[in-house]
């Protein structure tokens, strides 16, 4: 008699970006390639899964408070879920660059059951027969090369191109909670986004942590600058999926400034291409986008801001900010209001500075800027770009 596992569910709690989303995205396509189900209550899942973010102190701390909602079910009666810690928090204290023990990590969540990075997905069906919740009958049905990551979106499909980022900003824990930069495969992208369309999906958001460097080795990626006139395999790859029939609208995140290069400015122009570009410039100041190894300077970017719209007049922009950033002035601070007060975003991402743990600025900066004073910078960008926007709508 065949056997059936219909009746176990998942629950997956996912933090973080739109990486962490197509990942979990991944976990629960095989799940249920073996049979699970998936729940949105943490009572009914036999396996919960916390897919973690490490950006910032608050995203770990929300991972840190499940402890108390797992020792409630408990004390309600149920029962315990085996439960796995993923994402980020866990590639930061594993792999070759961890930035911290994992005995740390280990101590703040003594309720977990087991650990998987975000580089050994492919393992979690084997980390459940190492501890039983499957055997190795149900382990046999997976194959990586027919088992398709299962979208949370029912309109927009989320598809990782890369994995893992090389470029160490100073203030960020990617590199190390990721690993190193890895693309995939056009045949395995193209693929997998045949296999979409023809699951009915017509929009697709390609996603990495730098999705401009797709497709490049380490010598050609460092060596190409903003506005430069190399050919990108990314803007290509763009090209290739947009000319699938069935695909009528691509985003992709994240881009960065520095190797936004002529050839992927062309591209936009393609209809299929949403006229949403999220693209982080983390600061208006050449100063302290230099002590963030941000690798483009504030007149770099205006410049391409200008270039992108000659190609796509009405595009609507995106980006991130950190505010408070170690040794950041006033008059540095004045230079990112500038830059809100020059272009308008319609999404901004403005976040306060928080050191993190084995970064190059928490290891060489000293944290200086007062949180009263953080906050009160926060607040003055947030209403900029807040009445920005009023006016562009107007």
């Amino acid at each position: 008699m065949q056997k059936t596992y219909s009746q176990k569910k998942y629950f997956i709690k996912t933090y973080g970006c739109q990486a962490n989303v197509a990942d979990s995205g991944t976990m629960a396509g095989m799940l249920e390639a073996v049979g699970f189900e998936k729940t949105d209550s943490l009572e009914n899942a036999d396996v919960f899964i916390v897919n973690t973010c490490s950006v910032r102190q608050k995203s770990e701390d929300k991972v840190y408070g499940l402890g108390k909602d797992i020792k409630t079910l408990h004390d309600k009666g149920y029962k315990k879920p085996f439960t796995i810690i993923s994402g980020c928090m866990v590639g930061s204290v594993t792999g070759t660059r961890q930035r911290y023990e994992f005995e740390e990590l280990r101590k703040k969540t003594s309720w977990a059951d087991a650990y998987i990075n975000p580089s050994q997905l492919s393992e979690l069906p084997v980390i459940l027969l190492g501890h039983k919740v499957l055997d190795d009958w149900a382990v046999s049905k997976i194959n990586n090369d027919y088992t398709f990551g299962k979208q949370s979106n029912k309109t927009q499909a989320f598809v990782n191109i890369s994995y893992g980022c090389d470029n160490f900003c100073t203030f960020c824990v990617v590199p190390y909670a990721r690993g190193k930069e890895i693309s995939r495969s056009e045949s395995e992208i193209l693929k997998e986004i045949k296999h979409l369309t023809q699951r009915g999906y017509k929009q697709v958001m390609l996603c990495g942590q730098n999705v401009n460097s797709w497709g490049l080795d380490a010598t050609e990626k460092f060596s190409i600058r903003t506005g430069s006139n190399q050919k990108l395999p990314f803007a290509e790859l763009l090209r290739k999926v947009a000319a699938l029939e069935e695909i009528e609208k691509i985003d992709f995140i994240s881009s960065n400034p520095f190797d936004f290069t002529q050839d992927l400015i062309d591209v936009l122009k393609t209809p299929k291409i949403s006229n949403y570009l999220h693209i982080a410039v983390q600061s208006g100041n050449n100063e302290v986008l230099k002590k963030m190894n941000r690798r483009h300077t504030i007149e770099e970017f205006y410049t391409l801001i200008e270039k992108i719209k000659l190609v796509k007049p009405n595009i609507e922009l995106g980006t991130d900010i950190i505010v408070g950033f170690p040794g950041e002035t006033e008059e540095q601070f004045e230079d990112t209001v500038k830059l809100f007060e020059k272009i308008t975003f319609n999404v901004a991402f403005i976040s306060i500075y928080s050191p993190r743990k084995g970064t190059p600025a928490e290891k060489f900066y000293k944290d200086d800027i007062p949180l009263k004073e953080k906050r009160r910078r926060h607040e003055r960008l947030t209403k900029i770009w807040k009445s920005s926007k009023v006016r562009k709508e107007k």
